[in-house]
């Protein structure tokens, strides 16, 4: 059995991307391995230094003193680009990671111009549970166009706001931190279920965006920013808008969305990212990191 540990002084507390992704990881990669979660750094350290890989996800500080307490420990350490291209992640590479893992192939083309020559660099995408997340059989046409995010600047949730208030008989619905709706992960799925767009255009450095594969597991089409990292990840199940600062481009981008049938594309998409297929790379992963 390997025993991977994760520190998070936010895993039970925040419910963002990073801690979303850590429960994922700990109820799909099983068999081998055993996945544990410490929130506290210094007060749980000789626990997690036992562990046969350490994942920092606090990044900055926490990932320096990690290489530092694990390199004196002989312990391999695993830094996920969480942070998405910028200063929070070039301050990780240099940390020297023994392994950085990017979520598409853009964040893993600009991790190698910043990392040391020994960290080596992979690319392993964020998944879905096709589970959890399905289409709904039938909904009203009450033209309803979500939004999944913290109402943070660099969210840009009023981009979408705005846009929405030019189409007219359209509902605009924002769900996450600092938004008017706010839900539990279990409650997502069925809100999901009842929107007809999903409309998130984050700033380009976001890492990836879950809600993303979450919306399209559910059949949603999906409008977003043009950028290299969201074409990845959507694919032909959606529209990207070149300039979602302004409000007249992207609400037309949001009514071509909303009048198109889109079959079953946004669904076939989430299918590239289901937990089946993503659970090897994992697994070969650590593994490798383990020996």
């Amino acid at each position: 059995m390997k025993k991977i540990a994760i520190l998070s002084s936010h895993y039970g507390i925040d419910f963002r991307g990073a801690e979303f992704w850590i429960k994922n990881l700990k109820e799909h990669l099983k068999g081998d391995f055993d996945v544990e979660v410490f929130s506290k750094f210094i007060g749980s350290y000789k626990n997690w230094i036992s562990a046969d890989v350490v994942v920092p996800v606090d990044g900055r500080w926490q990932v320096f003193f990690c290489r530092l307490l694990a390199w004196i420990n002989r312990k391999p350490v695993v830094v996920f680009g969480h942070s998405g291209p910028g200063a929070d992640d070039k301050w990780n590479l240099l940390c020297s990671p023994n392994v950085f893992v990017a979520f598409s192939s853009f964040q893993k083309d600009w991790a190698e111009k910043y990392k040391l020559p020994w960290t080596k660099i992979v690319k392993i995408p964020h998944a879905i549970d096709l589970t959890k997340f399905t289409p709904a059989p039938e909904k009203p046409n009450r033209k309803i166009v979500l939004c999944v995010a913290a109402n943070t600047p660099d969210k840009r949730v009023n981009l979408v706001k705005n846009a929405v208030k030019l189409i007219p008989g359209a509902e605009f619905v924002a769900v996450g931190k600092g938004n008017p709706i706010q839900a539990s992960f279990n409650e997502m799925p069925g809100i999901y279920k009842k929107a007809d767009v999903f409309c998130f255009v984050p700033q380009p450095w976001e890492a990836f965006g879950l809600v993303f594969l979450e919306a399209m597991a559910s059949n949603l089409p999906v409008v977003t920013a043009n950028d290299p990292v969201r074409r990845e990840i959507v694919g032909d199940a959606g529209i990207l808008v070149d300039n979602p600062e302004n409000s007249k481009e992207l609400s037309e981008i949001i009514i071509l969305a909303l009048k198109k049938d889109w079959g079953g594309k946004p669904r076939e998409q989430a299918k590239k990212f289901s937990w089946e297929k993503v659970t090897e790379k994992y697994e070969k992963l650590f593994e490798e990191v383990v020996k």
